[in-house]
């Protein structure tokens, strides 16, 4: 074999080495299709997180040969949480490994990561909230140690997170988030509203900075804002204002700036949405931290002034919910109904349009609830009914044993007693017209109990729907006992005993001989304890009544009635 041979073989043999390492190689879409197999759910865990590690560090130099920055980010980030999550799924686990990746890693990258430290380590501060509440600031700095820091230092050390994130703002707003769209989820806020990766990156730090948390440090110079301040104005004498402070550190200030800033930078955008989102968040935020007792009513009309101006963005749908909100706290549904009904008309299948569409149902829904004396007998009481947005309600009498009724666990009725009650055939059925509500508020309503009911013990069952149904309906429940003895506990010392009275509902006149038991005695232990005396009077100590509790029960010439109450 010559020379020229030879180099022709080796040639061919670099070659098909070449192909051949080649078609060995995964692409990384392959590659987080295994990741993705191995992560799989487990009771809220991954199911193979070591198995995921190890594709994932065959992505991350890929990804970074390649520049692909957000790519590599995810990749880094979900490396970390996965280590995390074998070494107790806990934040701290993730925070130091991260902080010590950010350094080596491209520039590019370092606004991204620095927001996901932030984020990890507001994480941990809400996973241990009480633990810095509780403890003391101290003269001397903290150590390096973050999970021995006191409140300031740790909302100080996710502060400095975010600031750093946005440092390089200007190169930040030139790239499109499209180009982050590997790194972050599909929400529903479209990219409209966060063009650019500053935009994200500056409403994650709003999210902080506008949290209640920072109301947990109360500096010397404590920076609030009024009302009447600029916080409300149109956004050029927004954009003007210049806060006085010397309490440079606040997050309030931070969020007034940073509102400032995402309102400069988009005011002259041929889609506007990024703006408006921005003015309408500014505008909450004002609402949710300005002092002053106008407050209410400078919100509402900045509302009004948005609403007016921005009527061709969906975005007022949201500015109307908020609006719709304020008056119906203020106790004018009438209105709130308006704004909400304006709203949903004009973009149902927007957020702010379904947010209204679920206000209006609130306001329109139906209800009634009822309330009556627990004995009846003659005067028969008045039975009051509580409702709104209903103009007729329907009732039904169902007979139930005495001894079960007075049980403690027929206090309250759960859905399949309900059912069981309603499956029973009632002794009485009717029904009241009601006045109509026109304002969508609650009135009350005294109708008069029927006659006709035999002594006993029953429930009084109502319901707006003549059919009773439990779905998309409220079905009222009250026990009650028809009888013509009437009990006054006239006397009770736990040291000592309890003694009252059995009467003639209609008369007044005492009941001698009835048979005093405790109702919270199986049946077939209920023994008499005592005989009411020619006055009517019972007398309960612990040599007849023994230890425990006891419910009070009369019975008299077949009739029967239990105290309101139970004792010890």
């Amino acid at each position: 074999m010559n020379g020229l041979e030879k180099k022709v073989r080796w040639l061919v043999y670099v070659l098909l080495l070449i192909i051949t390492c080649t078609a060995m190689a995964e692409s990384r879409d392959d590659l987080w299709a295994k990741v993705y197999n191995a992560l799989g759910t487990r009771g809220g865990h991954s199911r193979y997180p070591q198995t995921a590690i190890g594709f994932l560090d065959q992505i991350i130099p890929s990804a970074l040969d390649d520049q692909a920055y957000a790519e590599a980010t995810k990749a880094i980030c979900l490396k970390i949480a996965l280590e995390g999550e074998i070494q107790g799924n806990k934040a701290e686990e993730m925070i130091i490994p991260l902080e010590n990746e950010i350094p080596d890693l491209p520039e590019q990258m370092k606004p991204v990561l620095e927001t996901v430290l932030a984020k990890w380590y507001w994480l941990y501060f809400q996973q241990n909230s009480w633990r810095f509440i509780q403890r003391t600031q101290t003269a001397e700095p903290p150590g390096a140690d973050f999970t021995t820091w006191d409140l300031p230092r740790i909302l100080s050390e996710i502060d400095s997170h975010f600031t750093l994130a946005l440092t390089a703002a200007d190169e930040l707003k030139t790239i499109p988030i499209e180009e982050y769209g590997f790194l972050l989820e599909k929400g529903s806020t479209p990219d409209s509203y966060r063009p650019t990766l500053y935009d994200f990156l500056a409403n994650e730090a709003l999210s902080f900075y506008t949290s209640s948390i920072q109301a947990g440090t109360v500096p010397m110079d404590v920076f609030e804002f009024m009302a009447d301040s600029p916080i409300f104005a149109p956004v050029d004498d927004f954009l003007a204002w210049h806060p006085e402070t010397t309490n440079t550190d606040s997050g309030k200030l931070k969020a007034i700036y940073l509102y400032q800033d995402l309102l400069q930078f988009h005011r002259n955008d041929s889609d506007k949405s990024a703006f408006i989102d921005a003015d309408l968040h500014r505008l909450e935020f004002g609402y949710n931290n300005a002092l002053g007792p106008e407050k209410g009513a400078l919100y509402i009309a900045a509302l009004e002034r948005f609403v007016n101006q921005w009527t061709d963005n969906e975005i007022v749908t949201r500015a109307l919910y908020n609006w719709a909100k304020v008056v119906y706290g203020q106790g004018d549904y009438v209105q709130a109904h308006e704004l909400a009904q304006q709203g949903w008309n004009l973009f149902p299948d927007s957020i702010g349009g379904k947010w209204c569409y679920n206000l209006i149902q609130q306001i329109e829904a139906k209800s009634s609830t009822i309330k009556t004396e627990r004995v009846w007998n003659d005067p028969l009481p008045d039975i009051t009914v509580t409702y709104r947005n209903v103009t007729r309600v329907y009732f039904k009498v169902v007979p139930f044993p005495f001894n079960d009724i007075i049980q403690s666990s027929w206090s309250y009725v759960n859905q399949d007693e309900l059912k069981a009650l309603l499956a029973i055939t009632p002794v009485l059925e009717w029904n009241r017209e009601l006045p109509a509500t026109t304002d969508y508020k609650e009135i009350t309503k005294k109708l008069s109990a029927p006659q006709g009911l035999q002594s006993g013990s029953y429930f009084l069952i109502s319901s707006y729907n003549p059919s009773f149904t439990q779905n998309n309906n409220l079905v009222s429940v009250a026990p009650i006992f028809v009888t013509d003895m009437a009990m006054i506990v006239r006397k009770y010392d736990s040291r000592d005993k309890i003694d009252g009275f059995i009467l003639d509902a209609k008369t007044g006149e005492p009941i001698a001989g009835a048979k005093i038991k405790n109702g919270l005695s199986p049946q077939s232990q209920q023994t008499v304890l005592c005989y009411t005396d020619e006055k009517g009077l019972f007398s309960l100590n612990y040599e007849n009544e023994g230890a425990g509790k006891f419910l009070i029960v009369a019975e008299y010439n077949r009739q029967k009635i239990a105290s309101d109450n139970s004792y010890s």
